[in-house]
């Protein structure tokens, strides 16, 4: 490291320790592949440069996975996995609380109304969903 700032190398081998890791490879076989100490990379990986680093390469991680994520959380969602469903439901922003939900009923029983969703808004969340998987 030089200045503070991650060298070529540095930046290549914890690039690769990273994507062999995320392939299931133990972090002990990748350090003796790359002929490195064990020990030198726990110590590198808490310098803030190396941290900093280690987090860009899970978000672009996460960024390229979240597509596919997605569409699996959507598939098992729709041939009926509750846990699938939940979580879909919080990764857009659509779980409420049972407070929410409470005060949504109360609304509908004073209003006449008895249905928590009407097929139209049903339809406006699918399709709305549709068009942000597709612009992203």
């Amino acid at each position: 490291m030089r200045n503070g700032k991650l060298t070529t190398s540095e930046i290549e081998q914890l690039t690769e320790i990273h994507q062999r890791q995320f392939k299931g490879e133990t972090l002990t076989s990748i350090c003796k592949d790359l002929g490195i100490d064990r020990k030198t990379f726990y110590r590198r990986r808490q310098l803030p440069q190396w941290q900093e680093f280690e987090k860009e390469l899970n978000d672009k991680l996460l960024e390229n996975s979240y597509h596919e994520i997605m569409n699996t959380v959507v598939l098992k969602a729709k041939q009926g996995s509750h846990p699938h469903a939940k979580l879909y439901l919080e990764a857009t922003g659509r779980l409420k609380s049972s407070r929410e939900l409470r005060e949504e009923e109360e609304k509908r029983r004073t209003s006449g109304s008895t249905s928590p969703l009407d097929i139209s808004e049903l339809r406006r969340m699918f399709e709305e969903d549709k068009k942000l998987r597709l612009i992203e």
